[in-house]
């Protein structure tokens, strides 16, 4: 009876192992995933996130109280190793308390180049209202490559 008992959980054994074996191969095999090359990563990064890669310097602005205008002088930086175009700025103006009270995007004409500087004077954006305290410029879009 003993040998008995011992065959019998040999062939349990053995039923168990095909069928964990017949498991596994009815699975879909995974593949690895392929990794991006650092160049290729590193555009896209450069698309996605074109905020991180363009920096506002040297902010200021004056406003004419009889036209409602701001004149925005700033100086833009590209740290990528791209060109831009198609930059698009927001202009959020603040009154005293904070709370915002105008916005408008500001559409930088031209292409900044690979780690390439450039002052922009005077931009002007229209119907700020008087109540306008501060102005925040922040990066919204931008497109690599002219």
């Amino acid at each position: 009876m003993s040998k008995f008992r011992g065959q019998a959980a040999c062939l349990i054994l053995l039923a168990a192992l095909v069928l964990m074996v017949h498991a596994g191969a009815a699975e879909p095999q995974n593949r690895p995933l392929r990794k991006q090359d650092p160049q290729t990563q590193l555009l896209n990064n450069y698309r996605k996130f074109p905020d991180r890669y363009i920096r506002v310097s040297g902010e200021s602005w004056k406003y004419d109280d009889g036209a409602r205008i701001a004149f925005h002088s700033f100086t833009l930086k590209n740290i990528a190793g791209a060109a831009y175009s198609g930059i698009e700025i927001r202009a959020r103006y603040l009154d005293a308390d904070g709370k915002a009270v105008h916005s408008q995007v500001l559409k930088i004409p031209g292409v900044l180049a690979p780690y390439q500087s450039k002052k922009y004077k005077e931009l002007k954006v229209r119907n700020v209202p008087p109540a306008a305290d501060q102005a925040l410029l922040a990066i919204i879009n931008a497109s690599i490559g002219p």
